[in-house]
């Protein structure tokens, strides 16, 4: 893959319960001038938030083959930020039996992995993540 082919990012999980969270990105794509170049986005929605699903909804295939990602054009930097937001909340109530879980955020520029990060997401409140990051995988700040 060419240099100047621009920024990839994927999400995904191995979590057996990944079915209970909807999964947004959000990016900015910006030229070393700090002008917005483009704006790319997806949204892996499950079921609307306060769902309360019993099981994994119809068609589900498993964590295996749920990936949310974005590609980008060429650009400087981005300034991305990743929903996971519970649409059904654990079916306990007991923190001990809800552990949080593993996600996996892979980050890609010109083909070449600049990031590959696990999180940690609780269960019951998912998460929001900010990224700053430079084409060249070090972090931006204005």
């Amino acid at each position: 893959m060419e240099r100047n082919e621009g920024f990839g990012v994927e999400v995904t999980s191995r979590y057996d319960m990944w079915w209970r969270y909807n999964v947004t990105i959000l990016c900015g794509c910006f030229d070393a001038a700090g002008n917005r170049l483009e704006f790319v986005s997806a949204e892996d929605h499950i079921a609307d938030v306060g769902s309360d699903l019993t099981a994994a909804p119809e068609g589900w295939t498993g964590a295996d083959n749920r990936r949310v990602s974005i590609r980008s054009g060429c650009c400087d930097h981005i300034v991305m930020y990743v929903y996971v937001v519970p649409h059904t909340l654990p079916a306990t109530r007991e923190i001990d039996e809800a552990q949080p879980f593993d996600m996996r955020l892979t980050i890609t520029y010109g083909g070449q992995t600049i990031r590959d990060t696990p999180y940690r997401i609780n269960a019951w409140s998912g998460a929001s993540l900010e990224i700053k990051l430079r084409n060249d995988g070090t972090p931006w700040s204005a």
